[in-house]
C-alpha cells in the first residue's frame, strides 16, 4: 500500500478524535456544574421511627465529591484534544509537496514523533481516568465512604462519593422532582464519558498507528518511487 492512502486514512481517526475529546470535555463539564451548583448534596434521610416519641428519626446526611476521578477524566479530555489537533496539523503538513524529500526529513520526524508521544499520553490518561471511576468507587450501598456521627442529639453522615455514584446511586433515593431529573441527567453524562475514555483509548491507538505505518512505509519505499510525474501518453 501506498504511504500517501495510509495517510489520508489517518484523517477519519483524526476528525474523531477531535470530536469525540471535545465530546468528553463538555460532558464533563456539565454534569460537573450539575453536581456542584445544581443538585442538592445534603438530604434529609429518615432511619426510622423513635419508639418512645413516634417520632421519625432523622439522619442529615451530606455527599462531598471525590475530585481525584473528574480532575483525571478532565486531564484526559484535554490531552486527546490535544493529540487530535496535532495529529491534523501534521497530517496537513505531511501531505505538503516536498514533504518527501531527504532534506524535509527532519520536519517528518518532529511531527511524527509528536503525534505518537500526544497520543500514547492522552491513551494513559483516559485509561487511568477509566481506571478511576471504579478505583474511587467507595464500600456502601451506594458506592461512597461514610461516616455517621452525633451531633447535638442528632445524626450526621458525611459521605465522600465519586460524581458518579452520588448522581446514579445516591441522590436519586432522596431528591424530587427536577432534582431527580437533573441527577438523572448528571448520572448518564458520567456514564456516558466513563465508556468515552474507553473509545479515546482505542482512537488514539489508531491514529498512532496509522502515522507511525505510514511514516514506515514512507521510508522503506522512497528511494524505489518515481521522484518525477510518469509522462502521459499522446
Amino acid at each position: 500500500m501506498q504511504y500517501d492512502r495510509i495517510l489520508r486514512l489517518a484523517l477519519i481517526p483524526s476528525i474523531i478524535f477531535l470530536l469525540l475529546s471535545l465530546v468528553s470535555l463538555a460532558l464533563t463539564t456539565h454534569y460537573w456544574i450539575l453536581g456542584d451548583w445544581i443538585l442538592p448534596q445534603g438530604v434529609r434521610v429518615i432511619t426510622g421511627v423513635n419508639q418512645q416519641t413516634q417520632v421519625p428519626t432523622v439522619d442529615y446526611t451530606f455527599a462531598y465529591f471525590k475530585d481525584n476521578e473528574t480532575n483525571v477524566t478532565v486531564a484526559s479530555g484535554c490531552l486527546c484534544l490535544a493529540a487530535a489537533v496535532i495529529a491534523l496539523i501534521a497530517w496537513s503538513t505531511l501531505r505538503k509537496p516536498g514533504m518527501d524529500t531527504q532534506f524535509a526529513a527532519g520536519t517528518r520526524r518532529f511531527w511524527i514523533l509528536a503525534v505518537v508521544v500526544m497520543s500514547v499520553t492522552g491513551a494513559t490518561v483516559a485509561l487511568a481516568s477509566l481506571a478511576m471511576h471504579y478505583s474511587e468507587k467507595g464500600s456502601d450501598q451506594f458506592g461512597c465512604d461514610s461516616e455517621t456521627l452525633m451531633m447535638a442529639g442528632k445524626f450526621n453522615t458525611n459521605k465522600e462519593c465519586t460524581r458518579e455514584m452520588a448522581a446514579c446511586n445516591f441522590l436519586p433515593r432522596y431528591v424530587r422532582g427536577s432534582d431527580r431529573d437533573n441527577a438523572a441527567i448528571a448520572c448518564n453524562e458520567a456514564v456516558v464519558v466513563k465508556w468515552l475514555q474507553l473509545i479515546l483509548v482505542i482512537n488514539a491507538l489508531i491514529v498512532l498507528a496509522l502515522f507511525s505505518v505510514q511514516a514506515r512505509v514512507r521510508r522503506t519505499t522512497r528511494y524505489i518511487r518515481p521522484t518525477d510525474p510518469l509522462p502521459k501518453e499522446i
